[in-house]
Formats: structure tokens, sequence, C-alpha cells
């Protein structure tokens, strides 16, 4: 008979949701020069922004470790002692970080203790953790292992993001974006409309002129994607635009019948660090077509 576990990865942003769902989660490090910070555990959200303003007027980016194949072994044998048969890793998208694939590289190690199947989402912050939460509840409902990834793979199959930044910096020092995109939007101070695509890149999609009109076109298109919908999920993130997210939620509220809760969520410091403050983003999961 199947144990399953669920497990996730920092960037997931499961520290910023009201309910515990017991899901372990392995941990990034954030550096701002020779400071180091365990993401939720010695640096939370409101305090990482913080110190990012702080920083960034001395021209300090902050920047993540991935976690260490040691803490994933470590996680894995806690599992395997508790007596689980199998383990569903949902993990940050492999084209931002090689979190996922470093563990999925440890299924052979334990072949015959426990079975390990990793989920690359292709996505970040809660559009991830989301997946992770519905695969627990999942669980716990009595489903089997290929049931939940059935399910999940759906709905990453039927999902979409896209954000706007206020400096296009933070994504290009830290590789997230590649800086012929940058160098345009500082020469010529455009706010690119950013897209998760559907093989987990960050990439620009749409050049526009002012932040509020990229705003405007980042709604627009989550509208038009979803409007056939009978039920989707919709989540609105931000990093220092608290008022400005539920803004945009009531916004969508109005607009989007077939939405179920719209979620308004923190972005996780590991995630923040390649994105910087004043970010504005919606996702979200078509549930029924």
């Amino acid at each position: 008979m199947e144990k399953i576990a669920i497990i996730s990865d920092v960037n997931a942003g499961l520290d910023y949701v009201k309910k515990d769902y017991g899901i372990p989660t392995l941990r990034s490090m954030i550096h701002f020069n020779d400071e180091h910070y365990i993401d939720g555990i010695e640096i939370k959200a409101d305090e990482f922004y913080e110190k990012v303003k702080e920083n960034i007027v001395k021209g300090i980016i902050p920047h993540t470790s991935a976690p260490t194949v040691g803490e994933a072994m470590e996680l894995i044998e806690s599992l395997i002692q508790q007596g689980y048969t199998d383990v569903i890793m949902y993990s940050i998208s492999y084209n931002l970080s090689s979190i996922g694939e470093m563990v999925e590289n440890l299924s052979r190690e334990y072949e015959g203790s426990i079975r390990i199947h990793v989920v690359n989402t292709k996505t970040a912050t809660y559009l991830q953790g989301y997946l992770a939460v519905v695969a627990k509840e999942m669980v716990q409902e009595g489903k089997t292992v290929d049931e939940i990834l059935k399910y999940t793979d759906y709905l990453i199959e039927n999902s979409h993001a896209y954000f706007v930044v206020d400096d296009l910096s933070f994504l290009v020092k830290n590789g997230r974006l590649s800086k012929t995109a940058g160098n345009i939007g500082g020469l010529f101070k455009i706010k690119p409309v950013l897209e998760m695509t559907k093989d987990g890149k960050i990439v620009a999609c749409k050049k526009i002129r002012t932040h509020k009109k990229a705003v405007e076109k980042c709604i627009q298109l989550i509208i038009d994607e979803t409007a056939q919908s009978k039920r989707v999920k919709i989540f609105v993130f931000h990093t220092c635009r608290e008022k400005d997210a539920y803004d945009i939620k009531a916004y969508l509220e109005e607009k989007i019948k077939s939405a179920e809760e719209i979620e308004v969520h923190m972005v996780t410091p590991a995630v923040g660090a390649h994105i910087g403050c004043g970010i504005l983003g919606i996702g979200y999961y078509i549930l029924e077509k």
C-alpha cells in the first residue's frame, strides 16, 4: 500500500499561507554580500524586502544558493524512517533553479527504499506551492501517486502567469532574464510584461512604456485567457505592493465570474532576490474548461 509524502522547496511560498499543510520544504540561503540567511527561518519576507531597499542604494543585489544534496538526503531519509513508500516533490521550474533535478538525481540512490517522483512545476511562488497543496489534499483523500501526478500535470498544462517588475537589474544579474532584454528596458525606460513560458522560462512578451499600462496589459491578458473557462483559480502576487495587489484582486473578481476565491500572496525571499521590490504578478490554473 502506498504511503505518500509531498515535499517542495522554499520558492513555493508555503511559509506565507494561513494554514500549515505539513509539507516539508528544502530551503535556500539568501546572501547580502557577507550576510547569510536561511529563507523562512532566519529571515522572513517583510524583513527581507526592507534589507533589499537598504542595500540597493549601496549597489548590493542579493543572491541565493540552493539547498544542498546533503539536506535533500536528510529529508528523504527521514521520510523513509517514517514509513513512506513514495515522495512527490513539487519543484521550482528547472529553468530557474537546479533544485528539482538535484532531488531527481537521488532516485537511484534510494531505489528499493522509497520511490522519488519530482514534478517540474515550470513555475515558482505560490503557483508552485498551490500544486503541492492540491497534491497534499489528494493524499488525504486517499488518491494514488498516479492520480495525483495526472491531475497536477493537467493543472501545469492549463496555467499561465504574467508579471511586471520595477527594476530589471535583479533578473538580469541573477541570470533569470537575458541581458539583451534587460538592456532594452533600461535604455528606453520600458516596463515589459514578463511571462512564465510553458517550459518555465521568464521572457519579455510585451514592451510597454509605463508601469501602469504594463499592469493593465497583464490584467487584460489574464481576463482574455480565462474567458472561456468554467472554473479558474487565480493568484495575485506582489513584493511591497500589497494595496495594488488587493485592488487587482477586487477588479478581477468583478471581471472573471468563473474565478474561485482569488488569493493574494507575497513573494518569498528566495524568489524576491531575483525580481526585487515593486513586483505585481497574476497567474492562474484552469480547474475546469
